[in-house]
């Protein structure tokens, strides 16, 4: 069992439990998340309607369309990548961790800072999904041979 000197970090996940955990919560999130924006897109005509425009008219090109579906397509990214690290994937950690920060810093621009909780969330997830486990160097010291007779 020798391990190479060259790696140090540990680029296959580990799913220690409380990453199984967090990680379930993520894509139970993200997931319905993902459904909610699917629905919205669907029936955007009704909901643009009545919450934001008091049934005024909405073009087919509105700016809320647009930040619809590209919220529609983080959210797509990140369930992708969390069944990613479940699969134990080496690039289902680093696709989480960035496609999470763009999702946050974009609905940072387009709602604010208000809903804080969400913004917490989010970061407690990240940083309990996201450490990358250090290998260990073993040394094993060789003993002298043993001279048989």
């Amino acid at each position: 069992m020798e391990q190479t000197e060259g790696k140090i970090f540990d680029l296959k996940p580990q799913m220690t439990t409380s990453m199984k955990l967090a990680a379930s919560f993520a894509i139970t999130y993200y997931g319905l998340l993902l459904i909610f924006e699917v629905i919205t897109v669907i029936f955007r005509r009704y909901y643009i309607d009545s919450y934001y425009f008091n049934q005024g008219d909405t073009g087919e090109g509105s700016s809320e369309f647009v930040i619809q579906i590209i919220q529609l397509a983080l959210s797509l990214i990140l369930v992708f990548s969390l069944i990613q690290i479940f699969r134990k994937k080496n690039h289902g950690k680093a696709l989480f961790v960035s496609a999470s920060l763009i999702l946050m810093i974009f609905q940072l621009l387009v709602t604010g800072f208000v809903p804080w909780m969400k913004y917490a969330l989010e970061a407690l997830l990240i940083l309990i999904i996201t450490p990358i486990r250090v290998k260990k160097k073993i040394r094993q010291k060789k003993l002298p041979n043993a001279q048989t007779t």
